[in-house]
């Protein structure tokens, strides 16, 4: 095969995994929402947070006057509207009673450092419950992919479940007592995919839940995995080059993952989105430009890091919220997911990008020709989501 045709090959394959990273350069907001249950003797107080589009694309009516937001008169507890969504996509029974949720305030609030709507609703069922069950409903088929990320409190106790589509009902024993007496009282299930979250046998599911939601958040976050791609390029042909920043991505992101989910520190998406997209660029810059600028040599190792722990930051995002209590064991499991998605990507990525090199770069030239073709590809990808979060940050 003649050198155009192998160059005209690669280009389009590129061009196709550009278009498709570029449909997907929103995964972070893909459709998150929280749901903070209090269990209490004879009621269930139910905090539901959902994003702003989410809440308008399942009830659009919700918009009266049509200006694409919500106000505060629009979300009064008065409106009938909201109330039926709430008893439509949210269902609560007591004793196999179905309840009638009462929803209490709607109102504008920031969680897990994003804007969401948040609907305080409350279930009283006016004698001593033995076990609740709620069934969550909050997606559709625009959004297939929605979870909301639960903590189930009762007494002192708090429990840590994922609900999607596959595992959206929860059932939960009654609480009775005092919180002292309460060690033992609260257990919570997870019908869907039989999961137990009892308080004291609930790290096989948690370490599954998180380690998953790790792995996904890897393989749907487009961005990060052009960055690793770009490391990839970066490292050259050095194996030890490539496994050191790579190490140094690893590290970076786990410093930020902790304090982050900590609570220690923290960064806006706003500032986070269109940094992580600068990383692309830069690293893609300095691929190409490396001798170019010989300031930069021997600095590739800190600058990682440092790119790592921006990454870290996103991350961390859906972390926000999600743990009350006892953080170690779903950090652990979330920051192990994201290691083993990243191992994933490059066990998939390097010996493609290894085969491709070797046909068509077997001359200095064809090397030089091979570098810049792929981070040109890499750099526009990132300058593309730059521009584009950018603008959609000021036009918030």
């Amino acid at each position: 095969m003649k050198l155009h045709k192998k160059a005209g090959v690669v280009l389009a394959a590129l061009w196709v995994l550009m278009t498709v990273m570029g449909g997907t350069a929103e995964a972070h907001f893909s459709s998150t929402g929280f749901s903070d249950i209090t269990v209490k003797d004879k009621s269930l107080e139910y905090n539901l947070f959902l994003l702003e589009r989410e809440l308008l694309e399942a009830m659009p009516q919700l918009d009266g006057n049509g200006d694409g937001r919500l106000s505060e008169d629009e979300l009064s507890s008065e409106n009938d509207e909201l109330t039926a969504l709430v008893h439509d996509r949210l269902i609560v029974t007591g004793n196999n009673k179905v309840g009638t949720g009462v929803v209490l305030a709607a109102k504008q609030t920031e969680k897990a450092k994003v804007p969401m709507i948040e609907i305080d609703i409350n279930y009283d069922f006016g004698e001593p419950v033995d076990r609740y069950m709620v069934q969550y409903n909050f997606y559709d088929g625009t959004n297939p992919d929605h979870r909301s990320y639960a903590t189930i409190r009762m007494g002192k106790q708090s429990i840590v479940q994922v609900i999607n589509s596959s595992n959206n009902i929860l059932q939960m024993e009654g609480y009775h007592g005092t919180d002292a007496e309460s060690s033992d009282a609260g257990t919570a299930q997870g019908d869907a995919g039989s999961k137990s979250l009892t308080t004291s046998s609930s790290w096989t599911s948690v370490l599954k839940d998180f380690l998953t939601m790790g792995m996904e958040h890897i393989w749907s976050g487009a961005d990060h995995m052009l960055f690793l791609c770009g490391l990839i390029l970066a490292s050259g042909t050095s194996g030890w080059t490539m496994l050191k920043l790579v190490s140094a991505f690893t590290v970076g992101h786990s410093i930020t993952l902790v304090l982050s989910a900590m609570d220690l520190a923290s960064l806006s998406p706003l500032i986070v989105e269109p940094l992580i997209a600068l990383s692309i660029v830069f690293v893609a810059f300095e691929t190409m430009f490396r001798k170019r600028f010989p300031q930069l040599q021997g600095k590739q190792i800190a600058v990682t890091v440092m790119f790592g722990m921006v990454h870290g930051f996103g991350f961390a995002e859906i972390l926000h919220g999600t743990m009350s209590g006892n953080i170690a064991l779903p950090l652990f499991s979330f920051n192990l997911g994201v290691e083993i998605g990243q191992l994933v990507v490059l066990a998939i990525v390097i010996p493609i990008l290894w085969l491709i090199r070797k046909l068509i770069a077997s001359t200095s030239n064809r090397q030089m020709w091979w570098t810049y073709a792929t981070s040109s590809v890499v750099g526009l990808m990132g300058l593309y989501w730059l521009i584009e979060r950018l603008i959609s940050d000021f036009t918030m």
